[in-house]
């Protein structure tokens, strides 16, 4: 297990895919790395319509984030998206007892098991995810029933639903990539914990989110999520509008957005403010009916509208909203200042980093990456350092060895080898005690120069003059006997 933890994030837009590398520190979350890249030629209305092009994006992705970092690879990522299929279906359960019944995490979780059996998933749709709404005990609401004894107790969930078959194409194209999937999330939800305040939150408001191929609408009272819708139409059927007027996609984008609604006379420009006009505002008036829809369906008392998203980055859409939404409060949250830690050479602002990311790295609990750690160029590692102990018949083999070759190295000469038996004779018979004496083991390389000098001019008188020291008991040196022998001429 990796030294620290890495959560990796990708949100995949029907424009960009973005992804981010964070540590949760006592500070907030450290930005380490961050990464973008256009998606639209594999990626229609929040659907990777394309596996193979999708695969080939995300490693990229990937590789231009470890580019960012030192020894650090992504293995898995936390991930969001929100395709044109998805939305909410409401269902409920209720749970009757005999006696007051004390309301316990068991009956909960039982009632949660209850909904997955009795709802239905529509056919070839796939559930994502079940948000619970608040709980019904004794006629009375309550949104944290644990603890409250009751005849019976109700509640009413959220089930977050999209077609299964493009579930089945974003997992494939992770899969190709060989990135993990710690874990998926819906946009709507992660961007509301950034956006919308408390008050907007409790008294009632719809997040509405403008993308490029699609258009999101999120329905909370009460503190909760109640409706969930995916319009598939963004701001991007603007730029299409235009490019219909015989304009370049790239030239239609910055009249989309630099020229806007009511925009001033230009004559280096292709079209008539009178002409951009119509075709935004004919686009977005059909997009803003269709969130005034949803909101009024909803069964809701909703007053506020909060809009956020690449498609609120048009200019003068303040307008447009006010002239077709009259009857609503609205503001538009499209520059989210999100806290975190950055370091300091790492070129990336808040605007880069969306909320949907920024939520994704708070909700990341897994380590996502694995920390390679690097030796130290000096550090040379023996070739035997992991070589056992010699054993007693290596250690055998090895002295017998340097024996036969002392004694082949002593005997070069027929005058050397009868010195040897000479000396052997004169060498009383006595057996050599088991035990290894002290002189024996001292090893060679700790004996005195001048016992070297004397074994290279003569071994045969050095090694005699030895055993005889040996068995005496009493080896001395060239300088002792030098003493003695000036002592006696005295």
């Amino acid at each position: 297990m990796a030294k620290n933890e890495y959560i990796a994030a990708i949100e995949i837009g029907s424009s960009r895919i973005s992804g981010v590398v964070g540590m949760h520190t006592v500070s907030g979350i450290r930005i380490l790395a961050y990464a973008s890249e256009a998606s639209n030629s594999y990626v229609t209305k929040g659907v990777i319509r394309n596996v193979d092009e999708a695969s080939k994006s995300l490693n990229s992705l990937i590789n231009r984030l470890e580019s960012q970092m030192e020894n650090i690879h992504i293995k898995k990522a936390y991930i969001s998206f929100s395709s044109m299929s998805t939305h909410s279906i409401a269902s409920k359960v209720v749970k009757n007892f005999d006696t007051f019944t004390k309301v316990t995490p068991e009956i909960i979780q039982e009632m949660l098991s209850e909904n997955e059996e009795a709802f239905k998933v529509p056919a070839g749709y796939k559930k994502l995810q079940v948000v619970p709404q608040e709980y019904k005990l004794n006629g009375d609401t309550n949104t944290q029933p644990i603890g409250t004894p009751t005849m019976s107790i109700g509640c009413s969930y959220l089930n977050i639903i999209v077609k299964e078959q493009y579930i089945r194409q974003l997992e494939e194209s992770f899969a190709t990539a060989e990135i993990e999937i710690a874990g998926s999330f819906n946009t709507a939800r992660l961007e509301a914990e950034f956006i919308l305040n408390e008050e907007e939150m409790n008294c009632g408001s719809a997040l509405v989110n403008i993308g490029a191929e699609t258009t999101t609408v999120a329905i909370y009272s009460s503190k909760m999520l109640r409706k969930l819708t995916v319009i598939p139409i963004g701001s991007a059927n603007i730029t299409k509008d235009i490019c219909s007027e015989q304009i370049n996609y790239n030239d239609a984008e910055q009249i989309k957005i630099f020229k806007g609604y009511n925009s001033a006379p230009d004559s280096s420009s292709p079209l008539t403010p009178e002409q951009i006009n119509n075709i935004i505002s004919g686009r977005m008036l059909e997009i803003l009916k269709n969130v005034q829809y949803q909101i009024e369906n909803s069964g809701y008392n909703i007053s506020r509208v909060i809009f956020t998203g690449g498609g609120t980055k048009l200019k003068n859409i303040h307008a447009i909203i006010e002239e077709n939404l009259p009857n609503y409060k609205f503001r538009i949250a499209n520059d989210i200042q999100t806290p975190y830690n950055n370091d300091n050479n790492l070129p990336i602002t808040t605007g880069n980093i969306t909320p949907t990311l920024f939520g994704l790295l708070s909700k990341g609990t897994i380590n996502c990456c694995d920390e390679e750690v690097i030796a130290p160029a000096d550090a040379i590692v023996p070739e035997d350092l992991f070589r056992t102990n010699t054993t007693h018949e290596e250690a055998t083999a090895q002295a017998m060895a340097t024996t036969t070759e002392g004694t082949a190295a002593i005997k070069e000469s027929p005058d050397e080898e009868e010195a040897e038996e000479e000396a052997a004779t004169e060498i009383p018979a006595t057996k050599i005690p088991e035990e290894t004496t002290e002189a024996n083991d001292y090893p060679a390389s700790k004996q005195s120069k001048s016992s070297k000098n004397q074994n290279r001019k003569n071994p045969i008188e050095a090694m005699k003059s030895f055993f005889d020291d040996w068995w005496s008991g009493e080896v001395t040196s060239d300088e002792s006997s030098r003493d003695e022998r000036d002592n006696d001429e005295l």
